[in-house]
């Protein structure tokens, strides 16, 4: 189930000044009126999902930089937890209320931890040769 709690309105009548400017609307509510023209506003809630059938994550996808007059996302930040190999779910979230890189970064890290948990293995992308892998315990494939 998802649970959406924040998210954003905006007008959607051509001729008021309040056009496709987003406000945000913490907590969220289903119903909002703009405050210019009182025509009832278009809603773009905050929510997310998990593509794939495992329990973890290797991957979290912001989709951010909303776009009021395509109803659309126009930027996107993907992080990696790279001590997981092999096929892992990956998470989608979309928010209209984060418009800048640096703060989608930021949730994405957020999100990642949130989602697996504080997990302690190390990522093995730092290792550079076979041998070095097998001085910290792991069986070679030959």
């Amino acid at each position: 189930m998802t649970r959406m709690r924040r998210g954003a309105a905006h007008c959607r009548s051509a001729d008021c000044p309040e056009y496709e400017k987003l406000v945000a609307l913490v907590p969220l509510t289903l119903e909002h009126s703009c405050a210019r023209c009182g025509r009832p506003a278009a809603i773009e809630a905050e929510f997310g999902t998990g593509l794939g059938t495992s329990r973890y994550y290797n991957e979290v996808r912001v989709y951010f930089g909303f776009d009021a007059k395509t109803r659309s996302y126009t930027e996107l930040v993907r992080r990696e937890d790279e001590s997981l190999f092999g096929q892992h779910s990956a998470y989608a979230f979309f928010t209209p209320l984060v418009r800048d890189l640096a703060q989608a970064e930021r949730l994405a890290e957020i999100l990642l931890v949130r989602l697996n948990g504080e997990r302690k293995a190390p990522s093995l992308r730092g290792h550079a040769t076979s041998e070095e892998l097998r001085r910290d315990g792991w069986r070679i494939a030959v």
